[in-house]
């Protein structure tokens, strides 16, 4: 085989290689590229001007990342400063955490970041403190406000808010708790009032994400999927929801995502060795689903699931982006939705 031949074999399995790591891991854009490991749970939203704002846990403190092109590029992740500091109320321990917990954008445009700050001194004295933590940005997550405590409630920090929370009527804020029910707060005069989730079987679930649909309606996930219509006053469950948590993960490997033509998403992984991430829209407010037209995106690419849920926002009328992470960094992904609601099996 002469020398030009050689090279021609080598640029062709050059090119099959690259056509196939594409097939197999798609277009996703690593917002941070290194080997990672613990806490990190990336939270993603969309601010007023389309601006996407990613928050996930760094060496202690909580770090944000701004893209302006719709996830085509990111900026050098940076360190929110005020969820570095220990609260006044919390005693100094050697043994600590920042944990995060949700990003979310507000009515009033802000974007809103929430976290835990973990004090556990439970060896020497059973000392240990979950305290629940946030901090405002008016400036699509550029700088940041000082740090504000929510709780805690008779003595009892409310531990963590792991998938969004709902901005509510009157400037308050409905925080979908990881322990207890969920609870009403307001900002303004720091007062928690409980918001009771009674479906038709007379539980209090806890329930690790409400929503509020397109056309007003609220979607509760926990260990079942509930819906209302009156504002959370009655609640109907919804059967054959495809994203069924198991009894380890109570829905925090599951994520709900309101579309503003009025259908839901729900995107998720399964077990700790998850490959890739399974989408599927209900076309009727979350009100019915059809398991048959999961899709399933990235198959061959590990995703971290169960406790780790990937988180996807709505970036226009045509396209949806997902953020993720793995061993290997945190990710994002940007999805036309077509290609989700479309018959043929999309992996």
């Amino acid at each position: 085989m002469t020398h030009s031949h050689q090279r021609l074999r080598f640029a062709a399995v050059l090119i099959l290689l690259l056509c196939q790591s594409v097939r197999a891991d798609g277009p996703f854009v690593s917002i941070l590229a290194k080997r990672i490991g613990g806490h990190i749970h990336p939270s993603i939203c969309r601010s007023g001007d389309g601006t996407l704002i990613v928050v996930y846990k760094g060496a202690n403190v909580l770090m944000c990342s701004r893209s302006s092109d719709q996830g085509v590029s990111w900026s050098s992740p940076k360190p929110i400063s005020t969820s570095a500091k220990r609260p006044d109320s919390i005693r100094e321990v050697k043994k600590f955490e920042v944990y995060p917990g949700t990003v979310d954008t507000l009515a009033d445009g802000r974007t809103l970041v929430t976290w835990n700050y973990i004090a556990d001194d439970k060896a020497k004295d059973g000392y240990y403190e979950r305290a629940l933590l946030y901090s405002l940005s008016d400036d699509q997550g550029r700088s940041w406000s000082e740090q504000h405590l929510i709780g805690p409630i008779d003595g009892t920090h409310l531990g963590a808010v792991r998938h969004n929370v709902l901005p509510w009527s009157g400037g308050r804020w409905l925080l979908p708790l990881r322990v207890g029910p969920p609870r009403l707060y307001s900002p303004q005069s720091g007062t928690l009032t409980k918001f009771p989730v009674i479906g038709p079987d007379g539980t209090q679930h806890e329930f690790q994400q409400i929503v509020r649909t397109a056309t007003g309606s609220l979607l509760a996930m926990g260990p079942v999927l509930l819906h209302s219509t009156d504002n959370g006053q009655r609640w109907k469950l919804i059967k054959n929801f495809p994203a069924v948590p198991d009894k380890r993960d109570n829905a925090e490997g599951r994520y709900l995502t309101a579309l503003s033509d009025g259908r839901v998403l729900v995107t998720w992984g399964i077990g700790n060795q998850n490959l890739g991430m399974r989408y599927n829209l209900s076309a009727d407010d979350g009100q019915s689903w059809d398991t048959s037209r999961t899709k399933i995106l990235l198959p061959k690419t590990a995703v971290t699931a169960r406790y780790y849920s990937a988180r996807t926002v709505q970036i226009d009328d045509q396209n949806i982006g997902t953020v993720f992470m793995n061993r290997d960094g945190v990710h994002f992904l940007k999805v036309p939705l077509k290609r989700l609601s479309d018959s043929a099996s999309t992996k």
